[in-house]
């Protein structure tokens, strides 16, 4: 899987930069009156070759936005960034506060300050373009059973990606529904742990990582999935 933030120049001669995400890359506008935004990885800073004076400046050494890479794509962590930041992509639109994090796993527009877009891209078999050409020729049971893994991983990792895969469930089983009570059952769950999720991640109990009463739950709802699905193919 290869992950990419890129950035569209503001002179008409400027090419496209493209910074490999493999590691946490910071992205801040420079201290020195330049408004010159910049990604910062482990090893260099690279000049976006965009200027915005709304984009905030670090913190006590600290970016006000980071990008991570995550085994599904990857994170976007709003650290403190005075203006808002929000990610867009074709499905919807959903804004960071002060330490919110969100996981992109396919193509996404990131908007920072009041103007400044880039775009985080997801290639490579994890991504989620790639996931529904593949799954256009496969079964729903092994879909669900995909994606019920997926969750169990999830569940481990963050909270961030466990709301990623709970969205991906949540839009499987609006196009693949059943006739069965448990269909039913098992949408509303998910549903409500969609709603319980965004609380985690922005709410009062706000948190990065789940524990494991969260874990076990997550790991029944899979199963259930899993399940419901296996038995509707036979």
């Amino acid at each position: 899987m290869n992950r990419y933030l890129l950035s569209e120049p503001t002179a008409a001669d400027g090419e496209t930069t493209r910074v490999s995400i493999d590691s946490r890359v910071g992205i801040y506008r420079r201290g020195d009156g330049s408004k010159a935004i910049v990604a910062e990885t482990a090893d260099e800073q690279i000049d976006l070759g965009v200027r915005d004076a709304t984009v905030s400046r670090k913190t006590n050494g600290r970016p006000p936005v980071a990008l991570s890479p995550i085994s599904r794509g990857i994170s976007v962590r709003n650290h403190g960034s005075t203006n808002p930041v929000t990610l867009s992509t074709n499905l919807r639109t959903h804004k960071l506060t002060a330490g919110d994090a969100a996981a992109i796993t396919d193509d996404c527009r990131l908007t920072i300050g009041l103007s400044l877009t880039l775009r985080a891209t997801v290639e490579g078999e994890g991504s989620r373009q790639n996931s529904q050409a593949q799954s256009a020729g496969v079964r729903p049971a092994a879909h669900a059973r995909t994606l019920a893994n997926a969750l169990r991983t999830a569940s481990e990792d963050s909270v961030a990606e466990t709301r990623g895969v709970i969205s991906e469930l949540r839009t499987f089983l609006q196009e693949h529904p059943l006739e069965r009570a448990e269909y039913e059952s098992v949408c509303a769950q998910v549903d409500r742990i969609e709603q319980r999720l965004e609380s985690k991640a922005s709410g009062l109990h706000r948190t990065e990582h789940l524990d494991e009463e969260w874990q076990s739950e997550l790991a029944v709802v899979s199963d259930r999935i899993e399940s419901i699905y296996a038995r509707s193919d036979r």
